[in-house]
């Protein structure tokens, strides 16, 4: 194969270049699978990763100028962490002190279970080095959250969602280089109504810390994932949720939202990244990233400048910037390295890539139990798409395509 391209159709409301399109974006910003999505800025520049599950490299990486112009630049690991065996979730990106952090969850090689692992950077886009386990509480840890409060650092999680008790969202003090608990985890809120309770991001404004968190069932076709807010005036709590919650959650454009991260523009506004299911056929892109605004009211609660009810069609973050026509993917493999869009079911095998000359050359090694070839795989940005290759016939052998769905 050598030759590969990917050309993908998509509505007239993400490509038109019509006079509404320069002044409105539409979601998803990240088009395809990108669940429980963490965003950063670092100067001028966003960067913004999600969930990889049981796909290889780890954590897919973006970066943006604008908030709606995203493009995946590579990956947070590009090797698997030693201490992990498989489901890379909700990795949360963070700063301090010249150094930038991923807090991610991950199942421990040695028994299965979900902790939190942390690993460090000079740069957002890496390359990161792993230091272990970071949390290992219970039965699961998921879910990191960082909050910096007068120079201590402070890490909240997702506990007790394997146990026959209500989720608790617990928090507890980091060292100073935020490598290592220090004292004893405390209870931050818990989800009395068992409605489910994780991906929280943790702020301070004002007198008020707030926990924005997701309820309901997150995954599926009949998740009706949605986002709450709580505050307290102490970092401990006790923390009260709004009366009014949930502040935002699905309608008839956007059929669930919820687990994400605030960031903020250089003039100080508030976004809120996280994914949402579409309806529909778009159901089947998977976990896709929204953005929308977020604002402080003047009752002190949290709230989303256009409403409860997600939706897809917004203004503009930045001034001057227009949203781009999803690009047509392209690999001739003239390259030295694969293009980062590539990944692989890592439990299943482990790919031998060669770049040649304008050639590609796949093998691997089948794991233990999985019974399955090797194969390179693309997340699909758009429910319609067209797929070619050219299939050249050089010598005698037999060749031919195949085709999996």
């Amino acid at each position: 194969m050598k030759r590969l391209f990917l050309s993908f159709c998509i509505g007239l409301a993400c490509c038109s270049l019509s006079a509404q399109s320069f002044v409105t974006y539409s979601n998803p910003v990240i088009p395809g699978d990108v669940a429980d999505p963490t965003i950063i800025r670092a100067g001028d520049v966003y960067y913004a990763a999600g969930t990889s599950s049981e796909w290889a490299p780890f954590y897919p990486l973006f970066q943006s100028y604008d908030l709606v112009n995203w493009r995946q630049i590579g990956h947070l690991f590009e090797e698997q962490p030693a201490w992990t065996k498989s489901s890379f979730w909700a990795p949360e990106l963070f700063y301090y002190r010249g150094t930038y952090y991923v807090y991610y969850t991950a199942r421990r090689k040695s028994d299965g279970i979900s902790y939190i692992g942390v690993a460090t950077s000079d740069t957002p886009s890496g390359p990161y080095t792993d230091h272990g386990v970071v949390v290992e509480y219970g039965t699961e840890a998921i879910d990191a959250f960082i909050l910096e409060d007068e120079g201590q650092l402070y890490i909240s999680w997702k506990a007790y969602g394997l146990d026959d008790r209500p989720i608790e969202l617990l928090g507890c003090k980091l060292s100073a280089d935020g490598l290592r608990l220090e004292g004893e985890p405390f209870s931050l809120l818990k989800d009395e109504e068992r409605r489910g309770m994780e991906g929280q991001h943790w702020l301070k404004l004002g007198d008020y810390y707030y926990l924005i968190y997701s309820v309901n069932g997150c995954c599926g076709p009949k998740s009706d994932y949605a986002v709450s807010v709580a505050r307290s005036k102490s970092l401990q709590g006790p923390y009260e949720k709004y009366e009014g919650n949930p502040i935002l959650h699905g309608g008839d454009e956007i059929q669930s939202c919820g687990h994400g991260t605030v960031t903020t523009t250089p003039d100080g506004r508030m976004y809120y990244l996280c994914h949402a299911y579409f309806p529909g056929e778009d159901f089947f892109m998977g976990r896709q990233p929204i953005l929308q605004e977020l604002v402080l009211g003047d009752d002190a609660w949290l709230h989303f400048k256009e409403g409860e009810t997600a939706s897809t069609e917004h203004r503009l973050p930045l001034a001057g910037h227009v949203q781009q026509p999803l690009p047509d993917f392209y690999d001739d493999f003239t390259s030295d390295r694969l293009r980062v869009e590539w990944t692989w079911n890592y439990p299943f095998a482990t790919p031998h890539i060669q770049l040649f000359g304008g050639r590609l050359s796949l093998s691997g090694e089948p794991k233990a139990d999985a019974g399955a070839g090797t194969a390179l795989c693309l997340r699909p940005v758009a429910a319609d798409y067209t797929f070619e290759t050219v299939l050249l016939n050089q010598n005698e052998a037999r060749k031919g395509i195949t085709y999996v769905w």
